[in-house]
């Protein structure tokens, strides 16, 4: 892996690139936040007179609250016009972008680096160099590259690696090889794993209760051969929602949001018994029920999410729109189960 980065390295220097954008995925959660924050100061090591500018189109209310502790701001919808080099962190796709384009730079043959840990996609081919693990988290992949270069880390940017891994890991309920070392490392150098599993901790809003308990008044359960899959809508929370249904006792559970400015946000989570029952990778199917709306999706094999802006394909009632991802749903696992 440092081989990989040492020609991210090379290239920064032999190029003399000066404006670097660190790109994270759209409600960007805490890996996506830490990762491209540890991999800013990696740059900055080598290079401490080059310019980092962090983008993110959305911030997820946890990675919110994470960043209020910390002097680092990301850019939300404006990408300056000069720069030398992209890097996707967290995210090989650009489409997960959101309400940021690219799309210039790319055209102009900008070199894009790209640092992830989600499933396999196309752009990925475009990078000059990408580091793609199929580990638990992108924190881990930043960690291994501090380690193996011995680079010094600080007591923040461990931290904030630290609340990514224990995010994305789920408090080490998901697991890497190298998990626990990577964290040990993280600690050892500086990280206060107390004050990142504090943030992660915080109860939830009165808001957020009510979207869970809501969310499960609205369920359709749908009982197939291989699990229980549960489809339900919210207005905000997806994923937590989502969450808390799978903890309910569902197999497999989708909830939606229908935003105010029509655009779909579909959460997908699953059990881990429940997705090596079936083979599935819910990073893939997310992708693949986005893309036949012209929409973005992706993540993990059992969390992922897509957002559709187009909806003229769906029902105009949310009750009606359920029914309608069941059935797309259901033909989807048929179509795992085939092969």
């Amino acid at each position: 892996m440092s081989e990989e980065f040492q020609k991210i390295i090379n290239y920064v220097q032999e190029h003399k690139c000066q404006q670097i954008g660190i790109f994270a995925h759209l409600n960007a959660d805490p890996d996506a936040i830490a990762s491209a924050i540890g991999l800013k100061y990696l740059l900055l090591s080598y290079f401490p007179l080059i310019h980092v500018t962090l983008y993110a189109s959305s911030i997820s209310l946890l990675s919110q609250r994470i960043l209020s502790n910390y002097d680092e701001n990301f850019e939300d919808n404006i990408v300056q016009n000069n720069l030398d080099a992209i890097f996707l962190c967290d995210t090989n796709n650009l489409l997960q972008l959101g309400d940021i384009s690219v799309d210039e730079y790319i055209s102009n043959n900008v070199p894009v680096f790209i640092i992830d840990h989600h499933s396999y996609h196309e752009f990925t081919k475009q990078a000059i160099v990408s580091i793609v693990k199929p580990i638990t988290s992108t924190a881990e992949i930043i960690a291994q590259i501090y380690k193996e270069t011995a680079i010094q880390l600080s007591e923040n940017v461990g931290t904030i690696l630290l609340s990514g891994v224990l995010f994305d890991t789920r408090r080490f309920i998901h697991i890497s090889p190298a998990t626990f070392e990577l964290t040990q490392f993280l600690i050892a150098n500086g990280g206060n794993y107390d004050t990142a599993l504090s943030v992660l901790q915080k109860p939830f809003t009165k808001s957020e209760r009510i979207a869970h308990l809501k969310g499960a008044k609205r369920m359709i359960i749908h009982y197939e051969d291989r699990g229980i899959v549960v489809i339900s809508h919210i207005g905000s929370y997806e994923s937590s929602v989502a969450r808390s249904i799978v903890n309910l006792g569902s197999d497999f559970a989708v909830v939606f949001a229908l935003t105010s400015s029509d655009e779909l946000r579909i959460s997908f989570r699953c059990s881990n018994k429940y997705a090596s029952k079936t083979a599935i990778n819910l990073g893939e199917l997310a992708n693949k029920i986005a893309t036949k709306f012209g929409g973005t999706g992706g993540g993990h094999k059992t969390a992922a999410g897509a957002n559709i802006k187009d909806i003229k394909y769906f029902p105009k009632n949310k009750d009606k729109i359920a029914k309608f991802l069941l059935e797309i749903l259901l033909e989807e696992l048929e179509l795992t189960k085939e092969t």
